[in-house]
Parts: C-alpha cells; sequence; structure tokens
C-alpha cells in the first residue's frame, strides 16, 4: 500500500500526517517528510499515525531515527492517534516507554 503525507505548520509546531503502511518502502519518504520538520528544529514535530494501519521495524527506526535528532536540539516528538494495533507494535517493543505519545492531535499540540 503506498503512503500518503501531509505537512503542515502550525505555530512553532510541525505536523506530518500518515495515511497507510509505514513499511521498508514507504519509510524512506516519511524520513523526508520529517526531515524537513527537524531542520526547522520544530517544537513539537508531530506524528499523526491516526491513518496508519501497519508499521515494520523500518518504519520504527525512521521514527527512533528523528527523535534522536529531536533530542539533539531538546526539541520535543510526539506521536498521535495510535491505532490499537500500532500501539500494539510500540508496546511490544517497549517504544512506549521512550516515545511520547497523545491520545490526539490537540493533546500532542498542547503537550
Amino acid at each position: 500500500m503506498a503512503i500518503e503525507l501531509k505537512r503542515e505548520e502550525i505555530g512553532d509546531a510541525y505536523v506530518v500526517s500518515i495515511q497507510g503502511s509505514v513499511d521498508i518502502y514507504s519509510s524512506p519518504e516519511l524520513r523526508g517528510a520529517l526531515k524537513a520538520g527537524l531542520d526547522k528544529k520544530a517544537a513539537p514535530l508531530v506524528v499523526d499515525m491516526g491513518g496508519v494501519s501497519f508499521v515494520d521495524s523500518s518504519g520504527l527506526a525512521t521514527l527512533i531515527e528523528a527523535l534522536q535528532r529531536v533530542n539533539g536540539y531538546d526539541g520535543r516528538l510526539v506521536l498521535c492517534s495510535l491505532s490499537e494495533n500500532v500501539l500494539g507494535v510500540f508496546q511490544l517493543a517497549n517504544l512506549d516507554n521512550i516515545f511520547t505519545i497523545a491520545d490526539n492531535r490537540d493533546a500532542a499540540l498542547g503537550s
């Protein structure tokens, strides 16, 4: 399945909304979208995963790379709107304790 990305700047925040599967084929495109927010040193950098149906290890690696870069400039990376299945992947990998995960976009922007 192809990935669709929407990028928005909301004040100092940079939001990347994802539709589709985040996998080995779509991770490079996601990396590019995140890079734009990282280059701006957006705070917060919000990744709206409400439309994500599947995430694999390469997708997780892309998000971990973004988290490391955000931490490098003392910013914040916030994931939001994770489905039960996607949240389960983060919990299985114990990444729910590393990432800031918000219930929805409004909560992510306010964090």
